[in-house]
């Protein structure tokens, strides 16, 4: 087992991401070899294998690690759900999922999936830790939410890419955060609604 906090195994695995990360700009990413990785990182096999189980694993760390890379320290820090926020995380979608399938070549629609599952997950979660600071404190209440309301961001982000807009990112902003912030708004009403009410006799 390798010292994660070891300044040369950290180098190692900075090679081999980056070695990754250029392969995906010139090749599909079916057609990447543990072998091609290893070589554009001045690495063996062997060693590649002692920091990773895979490929997907080395996918999904880099699909997480620039997802993090790329949230502004506003959102970070964020112990409010804002209209500021919301434009924050829409923009901030639109520009990974651009990134990710322009800038690489995610022409496997079954990484393309993977990806799509675990920025989703990403997005959802630091949505949750943003609510949960809130006045959203029920918990499972939090997680229903952060879910709907990370799914609409992404999907419309998402589909802004399929048509061609990605230019028009004022545009997104202005269809997107209207759906995303009344949703809440009612939904603020709704759980007031249900805390504030009687519990009905059982029986």
């Amino acid at each position: 087992m390798v010292n994660q906090q070891d300044p040369r195994v950290l180098r190692t695995r900075q090679l081999i991401r980056e070695a990754f990360r250029d392969l995906l700009r010139s090749k599909e990413f079916d057609a990447i070899a543990i072998k091609d990785i290893a070589q554009k990182a001045t690495i063996n096999r062997a060693t590649f294998y002692a920091h990773y189980e895979d490929k997907y694993a080395l996918l999904e760390e880099i699909t997480e690690q620039v997802f993090r890379e790329m949230i502004p320290e506003q959102v970070m820090n964020a112990r409010e759900f804002t209209i500021e926020i919301c434009d924050q995380l829409i923009l901030l979608t639109h520009h990974y999922i651009v990134d990710f399938y322009q800038v690489c070549r995610m022409d496997s629609k079954s990484i393309a999936a993977l990806v799509d599952e675990k920025v989703k997950k990403m997005l959802q979660q630091l949505i949750e830790s943003i609510f949960s600071k809130g006045h959203y404190t029920d918990r499972h209440h939090t997680k229903i939410i952060s879910a709907m309301t990370g799914s609409a961001i992404y999907g419309a982000a998402h589909y802004w890419l399929t048509v061609g807009e990605n230019n028009r990112t004022d545009l997104l902003i202005d269809i997107v955060r209207p759906y995303v912030m009344n949703g809440l708004g009612l939904y603020s009403n709704c759980d007031e609604y249900i805390n504030d009410s009687p519990t009905a006799p059982l029986g």
